[in-house]
């Protein structure tokens, strides 16, 4: 049998972070001789890793209607993305196309329910209606979401439930465990017997590092011995140098930069992997640390709870209660319950968490989505649309009605309660 031509298509950044190591993943253990990958994106970097795997790959710009970045309004560039699209599909006999984001379905959308091509969209973020409607999503033949949070506005938004198919990422732990590891304490001449807690992750607002610096605070103020390891880079860098100058542990915060080793940074020493995300569907570096056999401690936020077991494989705090957090290295610095934890984790990655397991769910999807399942299952362009608005309407007007009862349950309340005046 004749391996299926697929086309992935990637938008983002020209770096290599969840969703892109992710598809990395994906194409390093897809099985080539049935599937046949051709990935098309716009980031050199992600083009490069993908060439050492052996998959053909092509780098062009692409735009995006009502986008986030300018223009916003290029629709020559848009005509542009969808004619290249289907000459790609025809000319390379394409049987299914792999949208790793929600973005290049607006492109993609259209052309392929022309050419009745499955279009396979895949999650790795939530978006609000804006982006839902205007990427064209709801047109595609299906949707994996890497979390049930993801999935949650496509379900407000009336898409059928069998369209709507949650794959956790997985986590290669052969790459994981290649190589030597980063002894940290060493390389970083820190003093022996302190606790060492890592977080990998960019240093914008919204992965909560400053929250993290202030658990340390709180916790170098109780007397306990404790180093932070900062994994990454972005625009908040100098912010939280000064935070970590401000309260006084600027000694105790290693900024270690954009490392592709981050992992054998983690094997080199590092006893809890901690996390500050403000929100975070899924957390594959959490995955990644229970692979390790690494605790983990977190922010109950988004997927994050479907990937740590409360309790078991670490400690979730109350979204942005950093004093919370800070109660739990305290209890995490027992090495004991680390170790028991570690253990705990490894053994729930290794069962749900793995790059096979992973690879598996996305190919049954494109196999299904193969044989036709939903091919004639993709609502019209303006049905969610129509169908979130009326949700939105009929809200309102619930809310309106539940607020204009309460004033006149409060009216009858006042009057009941007035004395009655003497004649």
């Amino acid at each position: 049998m004749n391996a299926t031509p697929v086309l992935l298509v990637h938008y983002g950044e020209d770096w290599i972070r969840g969703s892109e190591r992710c598809l990395l993943d994906l194409l390093t253990h897809l099985d080539r001789s049935r599937f046949t990958p051709l990935l098309w994106c716009n980031s050199p970097a992600l083009a490069a890793e993908a060439a050492t795997l052996g998959v053909e790959t092509m780098v062009e710009p692409f735009s995006l209607l009502l986008g986030w970045q300018a223009p916003r309004f290029d629709l020559a560039a848009h005509r542009r993305l969808s004619r290249r699209a289907r000459e790609l599909i025809i000319e390379r006999q394409i049987g299914l196309v792999h949208a790793n984001s929600a973005a290049p379905c607006q492109w993609l959308a259209g052309v392929c329910r022309a050419l009745q091509v499955p279009l396979v969209c895949h999650l790795h973020a939530r978006y609000q209606p804006r982006d839902r409607f205007s990427l064209r999503v709801h047109q595609a033949s299906v949707l994996i979401g890497v979390s049930e949070p993801v999935l949650t506005g496509w379900r407000q938004d009336g898409c059928a439930a069998e369209r709507l198919i949650r794959v956790p990422n997985g986590v290669d732990a052969a790459r994981l465990n290649a190589g030597a590891h980063w002894p940290v304490v060493g390389m970083l001449g820190l003093p022996p017997g302190d606790m060492i807690i890592a977080t990998v992750g960019s240093l914008i607002k919204r992965k909560g590092i400053d929250l993290l610096i202030r658990s340390l605070a709180a916790l170098m103020a109780s007397g306990e011995e404790v180093q932070l390891l900062i994994i990454g880079s972005g625009p908040e860098r100098e912010a939280l140098v000064a935070l970590a100058v401000e309260l006084g542990v600027a000694e105790r915060v290693h900024f270690l930069g954009e490392r592709p080793d981050s992992a054998a940074i983690l094997r080199g020493g590092v006893d809890l992997l901690v996390s500050g995300a403000r929100e975070e569907v899924f957390g594959l570096t959490l995955a990644e640390a229970g692979m390790l056999g690494m605790p983990v401690s977190a922010y109950r936020v988004g997927g994050i709870p479907e990937v740590v077991e409360e309790g078991v494989t670490g400690l979730l705090a109350t979204p942005g209660d950093w004093a919370e957090m800070a109660d739990h290295w305290r209890q995490l610095g027992n090495p004991q319950r680390r170790c028991e934890m570690g253990r705990a984790a490894q053994l729930r990655a290794a069962q749900l968490f793995t790059v096979v397991r992973y690879v598996d769910g996305i190919t049954v999807v494109w196999d299904v989505a193969l044989a036709g399942r939903w091919h004639a299952t993709a609502p019209a362009p303006f049905r969610p649309f129509i169908h979130w608005a009326g949700q939105r309407l009929l809200a309102r007007g619930r809310n309106m009605l539940a607020s204009g009862m309460a004033r006149v349950a409060q009216k009858v309340q006042l009057g009941f309660g007035r004395s009655k005046v003497p004649e």
